[in-house]
């Protein structure tokens, strides 16, 4: 299988500046292209997400990654930082993004910001100028934004969303609600995609993964369904996430579980659009 992994990141602390390692010491290294091992998994395209750089080294990011002789032939596309709540400096950092083409759409982490920064005027305002440069926007949230999420993907219809990690549910505590109803409230808007990653860090490192992740990897695929959902890694995040003696520690154990376990019985041509289509489609790999 030709899979497209929609969602991976690659940083060197000693090239860039990444100032939340510092809180993250099984991340706090360089993690390249050399250290990515896909096992059994026929990974054929990967989309390298921004990695919450300084952002005024967010160029210097996408120029990075793109110079990479190694990536170059495996990244089908960047989705790099852009400041939507910056009101007319955005328009000159979407130009200067617009001129290098690997950059398939942005990423402005909203996790760390207030539910009322994301329905923010100003930020709104900034979604339209993405959707009218022809790029998509990645949404990285917490399972209790989503109510904030779902009112600015409603007023911008003409912006393709993706949301990161299923929205960052509660896995560990097993509590689909009120994540299941705000997650079918954003399903039910048209532009709105979802990634099925980012699992490992919201579960518990002690227990299995499997068990606590199906129920809402399940919700995720009812609500969105194949034509809307993509598979990525959040790799090398998403592995540290786990202890080594807990699983989870090879790129094909979440390419199992979503691909294989959570798919079971699905049709050709639901495992082909969560395994590569829908992610092409949306990023427009293939252009």
């Amino acid at each position: 299988m030709n899979i497209v992994d929609s969602h991976l990141h690659f940083w060197d602390p000693s090239v860039l500046n990444y100032p939340w390692l510092e809180g993250a010491p099984r991340l706090n290294r360089a993690y390249v292209p050399t250290d990515l091992d896909t096992g059994s998994v026929g990974v054929g395209r990967i989309v390298f997400v921004e990695g919450d750089c300084s952002p005024q080294q967010s160029i210097a990011e996408v120029d990075w990654v793109s110079g990479m002789a190694d990536v170059v032939r495996r990244v089908g596309g960047i989705v790099a930082f852009a400041p939507i709540e910056s009101g007319l400096r955005l328009a000159t950092h979407l130009g200067s993004l617009r001129q290098r083409p690997l950059v398939k759409g942005v990423r402005r982490l909203f996790q760390q910001e207030s539910p009322s920064f994301i329905t923010d005027q100003a930020t709104v305002a900034g979604g339209r100028v993405v959707a009218e440069s022809g790029l998509t926007f990645d949404a990285c949230v917490r399972h209790d934004q989503l109510p904030a999420l779902a009112a600015f993907a409603r007023v911008l219809p003409e912006l393709p969303i993706v949301l990161d990690h299923m929205g960052k549910p509660p896995i560990s505590s097993g509590e689909l609600s009120p994540w299941r109803a705000n997650l079918k409230r954003l399903g039910a808007l048209p532009n709105v995609f979802l990634k099925l990653s980012g699992a490992a860090p919201e579960a518990d490192p002690d227990r299995d993964l499997r068990s606590q992740v199906m129920p809402f990897l399940m919700t995720a695929l009812e609500t969105f369904g194949a034509e809307r959902c993509m598979f990525g890694s959040d790799w090398p995040v998403s592995r540290a996430a786990r202890s080594s003696d807990n699983g989870y520690d090879s790129y094909g154990e979440w390419a199992d579980i979503v691909l294989h376990q959570a798919l079971e019985g699905a049709t050709e041509a639901e495992l082909a659009a969560i395994a590569h289509d829908t992610a092409t489609r949306f990023y427009q790999l293939d252009q």
